[in-house]
C-alpha cells in the first residue's frame, strides 16, 4: 500500500519512497481540484471572448462581401478553373503509373510463363 504526503511531494510504498511531483496523481488532483465555480467563471469568460471574435467575423464577412463581393467572385471563378486544370493532370500522372505498373506486371508475368 501507498502513502502520499502531497506537502512534501513523495510517495512510499513498502519497498520504496520516490519524491517526484507526479507522486500519487490520484490522491493530489483530489486535493487540488479546481474549484468548480471558477472553472465555470473561466470557461464562460472564454466562450464570451470566442463569441465576440465570431461575431466580428461575421460583421467584416458581410462588410467584405458588400464591398468585394464581385471582385473575390470573379477571383474564385479563375481559382476553381486553376485548380481543376492542376486536378485533371495529377489524375492523369496517377493513370500513367497505374499504365506503368500494369505494364510492368505483364512483363513479368510473360517472363515467368517462358521459363516454365
Amino acid at each position: 500500500m501507498s502513502q502520499c504526503d502531497t506537502q512534501k511531494g513523495t510517495c512510499s510504498t513498502e519497498t520504496h519512497t520516490s519524491q517526484s511531483s507526479e507522486c500519487c496523481a490520484v490522491q493530489k488532483s483530489i486535493q487540488e481540484a479546481p474549484c468548480p465555480v471558477e472553472n465555470s467563471v473561466d470557461m464562460w469568460n472564454a466562450s464570451f471572448f470566442q463569441a465576440m471574435k465570431q461575431a466580428q467575423v461575421e460583421i467584416l464577412k458581410e462588410k467584405i462581401n458588400k464591398n468585394w463581393g464581385p471582385i473575390m467572385d470573379k477571383e474564385g471563378d479563375a481559382i476553381v478553373e486553376a485548380m481543376g486544370t492542376h486536378w485533371g493532370s495529377i489524375l492523369a500522372q496517377a493513370k500513367a503509373k497505374c499504365d506503368l505498373k500494369e505494364n510492368f506486371k505483364g512483363i513479368f508475368e510473360e517472363a515467368m510463363a517462358s521459363k516454365k
